[in-house]
């Protein structure tokens, strides 16, 4: 199930709705860590980011039948 988060967030990437975070010298794009119950998702801090995210949630519940319990959900942005 988890997986289908990602490939969700993945094309996101892909299509552009998501704009990713280069970092290091290597200007390497960091997009997306899962853990076992955790997923963050590394964007820029833009108002289309916020709301492509939810839309991709809302998505994910529809298709798998589990709830995303958004007041435990945090969204936060930070300067690098």
């Amino acid at each position: 199930m988890v997986e289908g988060l990602a490939e969700l967030v993945r094309s996101a990437f892909k299509q552009n709705k998501l704009k990713g975070v280069k970092v290091g010298e290597g200007q390497v794009e960091v997009s997306m860590l899962q853990f076992t119950n955790d997923t963050l998702v590394v964007c820029q801090a833009t108002s289309q980011n916020v709301m492509t995210i939810k839309t991709i949630l809302r998505c994910f519940e529809l298709a798998v039948g589990l709830r995303v319990i958004f007041h435990k959900t945090r969204i936060e942005a930070i300067c690098v």
